[in-house]
């Protein structure tokens, strides 16, 4: 009897159900590509600045503020634009928010970054790194919106609970500008002066890419990461919005 059960147990062993193997590990993707633009680069002149308007005692001196006019940044010789964000939603990942504030600093009268991201629930210290005062002015739709005065060597945080695009501006100094781009996207960056940008840790699958900028507008792309990572660089076109005719 004992020879015939296991006679029995050994037949039946090449249909016994196996365990089920350990999952193998998703392979993360970087998508990496350029914002570039299309069609006759324009000229773009300093900003429009009157050292009437400059205060030595909060800009310092007038001749080392800088005039560069940031809202169109295009490299002349890879027609890169500077910039630009880029973002890329992932659904089966949560928003990572960054524990430590993001710093939008204003020294020598112009804001640093120019552009910057903000996950939204994220806090911005505004902080003020000049000898006089300066004056936080967003414009924000779908946050509340804010005006107040930073004194020298003080910040203020803010929290941003919505995604929106926000112009920022100092009513003491009318050429200071800089937007902010709240985001619910988990993955995000800012093009450099080569209109470059890579997103890491993309799991596979196929997404929608989605371009902005504060003078070209938006624009979309799609990206395919492949199972084991790989992905093809992206190449994203921004033209100049044709002038509106009047009649």
């Amino acid at each position: 009897m004992k020879l015939l059960s296991c006679l029995l147990i050994a037949a039946l062993a090449p249909f016994a159900v196996q365990d089920d193997p350990e999952p193998k590990p998703v392979t993360l993707g970087t998508v990496t590509g350029r914002i570039v633009f299309d069609g006759e680069i324009p000229e773009v002149k300093p900003l429009s600045i009157k050292d009437s308007q400059i205060n030595p005692e909060c800009c310092g001196d007038p001749a080392k503020v800088d005039r560069t006019d940031r809202s169109l940044l295009i490299d002349s010789k890879s027609r890169g634009i500077q910039n630009a964000v880029v973002t890329l939603t992932v659904p089966t990942i949560d928003l990572a928010i960054p524990e430590e504030p993001i710093v939008i600093d204003q020294k020598g009268c112009r804001f640093e970054p120019h552009i910057a991201v903000v996950p939204v629930g994220a806090t911005v210290r505004w902080k003020n790194s000049d000898p006089g005062s300066h004056n936080i002015h967003t414009y924000a739709r779908k946050n509340s919106p804010s005006n107040r005065t930073i004194a020298s060597n003080a910040d203020h945080d803010t929290r941003f609970k919505r995604a929106e695009v926000i112009k920022v501006t100092c009513d003491l100094h009318p050429w200071m500008v800089a937007h902010l781009v709240v985001t619910d996207a988990t993955h995000y960056a800012v093009t450099d002066a080569q209109g470059s940008f890579d997103l890491a840790n993309v799991p596979p699958g196929e997404y929608t890419l989605n371009v902005w900028h504060e003078s070209l507008g938006t624009s979309k792309a799609k990206v395919v990461v492949a199972k084991d990572g790989s992905v093809s660089p992206v190449e994203v076109k921004l033209a100049a919005k044709p002038k509106s005719r009047r009649r």
